[in-house]
């Protein structure tokens, strides 16, 4: 059995091998794309937890878009080298959420009452890089791509808690920078020899972007300290290609 294995991966690598160098060579190209951003995970969640069981990764995050510009330069028939730069925008809290936490921090400090409020949204740029895994097929070409790098938070929501006869504190807009990476595929059809439309999916995460908070004298309720960020992109767009060296 063991030689029968050995035998099916030496002839499917021998296949893979000849298909990535098959005469059909990817092109270089760079292309600009855009989209609607969807949060996934912890970072898509609207709840505060229950108490003494807070959801600190709830990120309230929104259905949102995305700006990407995308490259890659082909350095063997099939397989190039890329990165992409990113703007994405997941919104802010709605009046749904921000109930939700007052009720949460009514419950956590005991008090009769307390207020809420939420400015901002959040907003990140991603620098990334890695490897491009392309296939031609006559007038499409099937990429496949996964790249990381570094996650840069313009802001996130600035969330503002008043307890009431008590104290206000404070969950800060953060300016962080975090590792992170994205993985997808899409495909180019091209409308000439060097334009194209493009149609991408990728899925991107981070461990978290760090949060810091004013005025907190007690862990009590809900403390973000660290916010994970996750979600697809989906996003059309053209692309310009570079003629192949002969």
């Amino acid at each position: 059995m063991k030689n029968i294995r050995y035998t099916i991966l030496v002839i499917f690598s021998l296949f893979l091998f000849q298909d990535l160098n098959a005469q059909d060579k990817g092109k270089s190209f760079i292309g600009i794309s855009s989209g609607l951003a969807f949060p996934t995970g912890q970072f898509a969640k609207s709840d505060y937890g229950t108490f003494g069981h807070e959801n600190d990764k709830a990120g309230f995050g929104k259905t949102g878009f995305n700006i990407t510009l995308d490259g890659a330069y082909y350095f063997l028939p099939k397989i190039g080298w890329g990165g992409i730069a990113s703007f994405m925008d997941h919104g802010g809290l709605n009046n749904s959420d921000v109930n939700k936490l007052a009720a949460g921090y009514t419950d956590a400090f005991g008090v009769a009452e307390s207020t809420v409020e939420a400015q901002g949204r959040y907003r990140t740029i991603n620098l990334m890089t890695g490897p491009y895994l392309s296939f031609p097929l006559k007038k499409f070409t099937l990429d496949f791509r996964a790249v990381a790098g570094v996650v840069k938070s313009l802001s996130t929501p600035t969330i503002t808690v008043t307890l009431e006869d008590q104290s206000t504190f404070t969950q800060r807009s953060s300016t962080a920078a975090a590792f992170g990476w994205q993985a997808g595929a899409g495909a180019r059809y091209a409308l000439s020899n060097t334009f194209s439309l493009s149609l991408r999916g990728d899925y991107f995460q981070t461990s978290g972007i760090k949060i810091s908070n004013d005025n907190r004298t007690n862990n009590a309720g809900r403390l973000v300290t660290k916010q994970p960020l996750a979600g697809i992109n989906i996003a059309i767009g053209v692309s310009y290609s570079f003629r192949n060296r002969k």
